[in-house]
């Protein structure tokens, strides 16, 4: 499997202002929820104990999203945000903005935002139990050489969401315990997230 946490695009990132902190109200509600269950953080005894898991939301200028590297910290403030504000999938390209720079998923986030003007949040998780049972439980799966991060990963995860009803949960095959949640509302993507993990208990 890859390197976790590397940013792989072509980042156009300039330092500005966070955004308003009522803004992440929601975001914030599901971060906790979901690193409480092990889907968001950072653990010596994975992935080297790099930070995982991020979550966004669609706005006017593009998407906000988690920063980079933020999955060891407990509760995040607005300064841990990064606006998105355009992309070039073709190119691997990204332009963002804010307090720091943003997530190492950004592109599968902007593909799922580009593809669907329906989808309003996505939230990406680590969840080894729902990941290696995909097949079991009939989640759509990205293709297993596809890696995160890249040009491929965004156009597959697009292909999945194209004709998929929301809230959508797939599994992202080639990113080791990965998987991708995308909808309407916030509650839309964690209640679904949390249904797929309770069908598929732990080893």
């Amino acid at each position: 499997m890859e390197e976790e946490g590397v940013i792989k695009f072509q980042l156009h990132w300039q330092a500005s202002g966070a955004p308003a902190s009522d803004f992440l109200g929601d975001l914030e509600s599901w971060r906790r929820r979901l690193r409480a269950i092990g889907g968001i953080g950072a653990d010596p005894r994975r992935y080297g104990g790099i930070g995982f898991g991020n979550l966004s939301r669609r706005c006017a200028e593009g998407f906000w999203i988690t920063g980079t590297q933020t999955g060891d910290l407990a509760i995040l403030g607005p300064e841990q945000y990064s606006l998105v504000e355009r992309w070039d999938i073709d190119a691997n390209t990204v332009w963002a903005r804010g307090p720091v720079a943003p997530s190492s998923e950004s592109m599968s986030h902007a593909a799922l935002y580009d593809i669907r003007a329906d989808i309003d949040w996505v939230f990406h998780v680590h969840i080894p139990e729902l990941w290696r049972r995909a097949a079991e439980l009939n989640l759509p799966r990205t293709p297993a050489g596809v890696e995160y991060g890249t040009p491929d990963m965004a156009l597959a995860v697009q292909e999945i969401a194209r004709e998929a009803t929301l809230p959508l949960v797939l599994s992202m095959t080639g990113h080791e315990d990965g998987i991708l949640a995308a909808g309407r509302q916030a509650d839309d993507c964690g209640k679904a997230l949390l249904r797929a993990i309770a069908r598929a208990p732990a080893d």
